[in-house]
């Protein structure tokens, strides 16, 4: 806890925003996630502060979980994950159904996680998917979302979209829709990062 105190001191001393990385499983993680919440409405630090990882939000019961999202709600923390293999499922219905109500709860895919695969964002929505058994277009495309545009705000990319002024990060797929882009895996014919191309029909140009 002294850490936890010595990180939001930090934080306030310099006005800054909070990537907490929380490992603890079960009761102990949710535990510290209501330290978490209140130091967050303590300091005024709402809507600035992210809890990667925190599996335990998928461990702990139903009841209790309601308990912890209402915290955290509250505090307008943010959650981010990489989904891992044989982790926690996040509940993420009920996550998407607060973020509709409050722009300051919300969740993404975007995170640093374990030294696996090469951090394309499609393939992290994908193990999302699967963790999380989505089978619809519909709940296909929300995994991609979470990956992109609801990540964004987490690497203060607040300019994300296709429109004058925003950084001009494109990736370009051959695919039929978002699915289908999801689901194979496809190959990555251009990319382009803040205005230059860096990939061309799957060659690194950097």
């Amino acid at each position: 806890m002294a850490q936890l105190d010595a990180l939001f001191d930090l934080a306030e001393l310099r006005g800054a925003g909070l990537d907490i990385h929380l490992h603890d499983s079960g009761e102990l993680g949710a535990f510290h996630y209501e330290l978490i919440a209140d130091r967050t409405v303590r300091i005024g630090l709402q809507g600035k502060v992210t809890v990667s990882h925190g599996f335990a939000l998928g461990e702990v019961l139903p009841a209790r979980q309601r308990q912890l999202l209402d915290r955290i709600e509250e505090a307008g923390i943010s959650l981010a994950t990489v989904a891992p293999v044989r982790s926690a499922p996040l509940p993420w219905p009920d996550l998407a159904a607060r973020a509709s109500r409050s722009a300051s709860a919300r969740t993404g895919s975007a995170t640093s996680g374990p030294p696996f695969g090469d951090g394309d964002v499609l393939r992290i929505a994908l193990g999302f998917a699967r963790l999380h058994g989505l089978r619809t277009d519909e709940d296909l495309t929300t995994a991609v979302r979470l990956a992109t545009m609801q990540a964004a705000p987490f690497v203060d990319r607040a300019k994300h979209d296709l429109a004058p002024g925003c950084r001009a990060d494109i990736v370009l797929l051959d695919a039929e829709n978002v699915p289908d882009a999801l689901v194979r895996v496809l190959r990555r014919a251009w990319v382009v990062a803040g205005g230059r191309v860096v990939v061309r029909e799957g060659e690194l140009l950097i």
